[in-house]
C-alpha cells in the first residue's frame, strides 16, 4: 500500500513539468492521444510512475477593452479597443499566445503649458509660447502585435475535477504601430484661445476639463511631433519594438468556452505616444521628460477551445 502511495505522490509531482495548460479531468482517456493511452492506463492503476502528456489544445479568443497612455498628459476615459488571439498549451502551466490589439486612447490636460517652444504641432499652427497659453491633448491610434508566454497559477492543483477559475500571467514581447494627432485648431481651422479658462487647480480639474471639452471640437486635424529622424515606420505609423506583461483571470462557461478578464501593462522605447515629451521647465528652453510613455489594456474576452 505505502509503494502505491508513494508512485501515485510521484506521479503528481511530474504533472507539473509536463502537462497542458487547459482545464482536464485527469482520469479523461479522451484527452489522451491513442499513442499514449496504455501508458495513460498503466498510471490511473497505478502500474507506472508517469502520467501520459494530454492532447494539447488550441484556443482563439476575442476581446473587448479599453487602451489607455501613461504619459505626460493625464488620460481620458473610456477609450475602445478589440482585441484577437490564438493561443496554444505547451504544458499544465505553461501556454504560448499570439495576439493583435487594435484601438484608440484620448488624454487631455487640466494643467495649462506654454513652454512648447519645440513642440511642433502647435508652433507650426501659430501658437506663441510667449504670450498663448495651451492645454495638451491627443488621440492615438493603436496596433498591438504581441507574442506571449502565460503561466497558469491555478492548475497547480490539475487533479481536481474542474477548474472553474483560473488565474495566469502574461509576459511577452512584440511590436507597437501608433499614429498620435492634436487637437489644435478649431471649425474655422484657427487656433483656440485659451484665456478665459483657468488651470494649474488640481481641486478644480474637472471643472478645467468640462471646461476645454466645450471649447474644443475634437477633430484631432494636427499630427502630432515625430521622434527627431523620424524613427521606424510600418504601413504608414510609427513602430516600436515592444515588451509586455499582464494578469488575467478566467471563467469556464462551459467545457468549451470561458469567459477572461485581463489586463495587460506595454512598455516601449518612445515618448511620444502621446504627443508630448517637452518639461514645463526650463522655461524657453524645456528639456526632454523623463521617463517614455507606456500603456495599457483591460479588456473582457470570449475564449473558445477549437481543438
Amino acid at each position: 500500500m505505502a509503494s502505491k502511495k508513494y508512485l501515485l505522490i510521484m506521479g503528481l509531482l511530474t504533472l507539473v513539468t509536463g502537462a497542458q495548460a487547459q482545464i482536464a479531468e485527469w482520469k479523461d482517456s479522451s484527452l489522451i492521444p491513442p499513442s499514449s493511452l496504455a501508458q495513460h492506463n498503466e498510471f490511473v492503476n497505478n502500474q507506472y510512475v508517469f502520467p501520459a502528456k494530454p492532447r494539447s489544445q488550441w484556443e482563439v479568443g476575442l476581446k473587448l477593452g479599453s487602451p489607455s497612455i501613461s504619459g505626460d498628459v493625464q488620460a481620458q476615459m473610456p477609450n475602445f479597443g478589440v482585441g484577437l488571439h490564438l493561443r496554444k498549451s505547451l504544458g499544465y502551466l505553461v501556454s504560448l499566445r499570439g495576439e493583435i490589439m487594435a484601438g484608440s486612447a484620448k488624454g487631455l490636460s487640466w494643467k495649462e503649458n506654454n513652454n512648447y517652444r519645440f513642440n511642433t504641432a502647435w508652433t507650426t499652427n501659430g501658437y506663441n509660447f510667449n504670450t498663448d497659453k495651451v492645454y495638451y491633448n491627443y488621440k492615438t491610434k493603436l496596433t498591438d502585435l504581441s507574442l506571449q508566454m502565460l503561466f497558469n497559477f491555478t492548475n497547480i492543483n490539475f487533479n481536481k475535477l474542474e477548474h472553474k477559475f483560473n488565474m495566469y500571467a502574461i509576459v511577452g514581447v512584440g511590436m507597437t504601430l501608433y499614429d498620435c494627432n492634436i487637437d489644435a485648431l478649431n471649425s474655422s481651422n484657427g487656433k483656440y484661445s485659451f484665456t478665459s479658462i483657468s488651470g494649474n487647480v488640481y481641486a478644480r480639474r474637472n471643472e478645467t476639463l468640462t471646461a476645454l471639452k466645450a471649447i474644443l471640437d475634437g477633430t484631432y486635424e494636427t499630427p502630432a511631433e515625430q521622434v527627431t529622424g523620424g524613427g521606424p515606420r510600418m504601413f504608414g505609423r510609427n513602430s516600436r519594438l515592444s515588451g509586455t506583461v499582464g494578469l488575467g483571470a478566467s471563467f469556464k462557461l462551459s467545457k468549451k468556452i470561458n469567459l477572461a478578464i485581463e489586463d495587460r501593462y506595454t512598455v516601449v522605447n518612445d515618448d511620444l505616444l502621446d504627443g508630448q515629451r517637452w518639461s514645463p521647465y526650463p522655461l524657453n528652453a524645456p528639456a526632454f521628460t523623463s521617463h517614455w510613455d507606456t500603456y495599457n489594456f483591460l479588456s473582457v474576452g470570449l475564449n473558445v477551445n477549437i481543438f
